[in-house]
């Protein structure tokens, strides 16, 4: 093949491409609706978050006279294991004998 021919066909490939292309100001024009969906959708998901972590504080009554000297953990009951007594309590090594 030689030159001639090879620029040809490169001529032909480009026109034929450029001719399916859209122009600059389509793509644009295109692409705004997509930047206001997603602006909206963020907003909607941010509001949403937001509602939902909200709600919970609404819910919640307030404890008057609360004490941090009265609070108790609510795994305290895994604390209390089998045998605790001998963990709690001093043995006699006296060797007192009765």
């Amino acid at each position: 093949m030689n030159d001639d021919r090879l620029r040809n066909a490169f001529h032909e490939l480009r026109r034929n491409e450029t001719a399916n292309v859209p122009s600059f100001q389509q793509i644009v024009e295109r692409r705004r609706p997509r930047r206001r969906t997603i602006r909206l959708a963020f907003a909607v998901m941010l509001f949403f978050a937001v509602a939902l972590s909200v709600v919970p504080l609404l819910r919640r009554s307030p404890t008057p006279n609360a004490s941090i000297t009265e609070w108790r953990a609510p795994t305290d009951f895994l604390l209390k294991t089998p045998g605790n007594e001998l963990l709690t309590s001093v043995p006699d090594l006296k060797g007192n004998i009765q």
